[in-house]
């Protein structure tokens, strides 16, 4: 994870909590999903980025003023593609279940800044139409920064980029590539549950 990112992280996850505020919180259940930009990143390998799709549902939960937690749980759609010796392009594609867990902070009635954590498992992978599952590792770890704009209607609009910590082929000793992902998604909370006199403002 490359410095920038790192300090991003530790900023989010370290600001205070502000004063009351007066507007009606809602944690809930909802859905969520939308297009993404996959690839893998290595110092020795150049991979090309592919597009992808994630869908799934989140349980955000507000937990004090300006503050929510949002654990979520994804199905993800994506891989990466490389250029090969004879001028064609050799794709990777891969499915995942994710878990991610975020910390969500409001400065605003709406819009958000948040940081958390990834985990994922793989479900199945496929390249040049053969299963290439056996070539990968099963769970993938990484952290995640983004923006979003929560509308009091239960709406919410989230561009998040996902950066991997962990390596993804299993038999690897030199290339150590890792996921990245660019990611945007509109959920919909089907549930709210209001808080009546603690908001966020």
């Amino acid at each position: 994870m490359g410095s920038r990112t790192f300090s991003t992280l530790l900023l989010l996850l370290a600001v205070p909590f502000a004063g009351t505020a007066q507007r009606a919180a809602r944690s809930g259940l909802g859905y969520m999903g939308g297009p993404q930009l996959c690839t893998w990143r290595s110092e020795l390998v150049i991979y090309r980025p592919i597009p992808g799709v994630v869908a799934g549902f989140y349980a955000p939960i507000w937990v004090g003023n300006h503050f929510e937690i949002q654990p979520e749980l994804l199905l993800s759609l994506g891989g990466t593609s490389r250029d090969v010796a004879d001028g064609g392009r050799a794709t990777l594609r891969s499915l995942h279940a994710l878990m991610p867990v975020c910390l969500k902070y409001f400065p605003s009635r709406t819009f958000n800044l948040q940081a958390g954590v990834q985990g994922g498992y793989l479900l199945m992978a496929q390249a040049e139409g053969a299963d290439a599952s056996a070539e990968l590792n099963v769970l993938d770890m990484g952290v995640t920064i983004g923006a979003g704009i929560g509308f009091p209607s239960g709406v919410d609009i989230t561009l998040r980029y996902y950066e991997g910590l962990s390596n993804t082929l299993r038999e690897d000793h030199a290339l150590f590539p890792d996921n990245h992902t660019l990611q945007l998604t509109v959920g919909k909370r089907f549930t709210q549950f209001r808080h009546s006199r603690l908001s966020r403002h």
